[in-house]
């Protein structure tokens, strides 16, 4: 199985640079990072990453820290590098992409919940 971890980070002199902290303190300049399994449909010059938002008036009570919607963000990717991992054991790979700060106005989507998938079983 292919697996990618991907990192957003952002170019150099971008805004925000101050509150970007790791959990010790220190400055990063990591925006976002994800993993893919699926090997394909990697991030490319010109995407935005998504931004998850929590709207407090549509929390589920049962996962009250979750985010309820999702819109394109402010974030654009302006390179991307990849390194393959040394092992011909493995399929792993990160995927570095850069990215610049170029606000825009997006449509906010309501994230839906995944259903579990139930299994019909046949009786004979």
């Amino acid at each position: 199985m292919a697996e990618t971890w991907i990192l957003f980070l952002a170019e150099p002199n971008q805004p925000g640079w101050e509150e970007r902290k790791l959990p010790m303190g220190g400055l990063t300049d990591i925006l976002d990072e994800q993993w893919d399994y699926t090997g394909s449909n990697l991030p490319q010059v010109g995407d935005r990453f998504r931004q998850f938002l929590k709207i407090e008036s549509f929390a589920d009570p049962e996962y009250p820290e979750s985010s309820t919607h999702v819109r394109e963000g402010d974030w654009v990717i302006t390179r991307v590098e990849q390194y393959a991992a040394s092992s011909n054991v493995t399929q792993r790979q990160i995927v570095l992409c850069y990215c610049k700060y170029e606000p825009v106005i997006t449509e906010l989507r309501p994230l839906g919940r995944a259903k579990p998938k139930v299994e019909q079983t046949t009786q004979g």
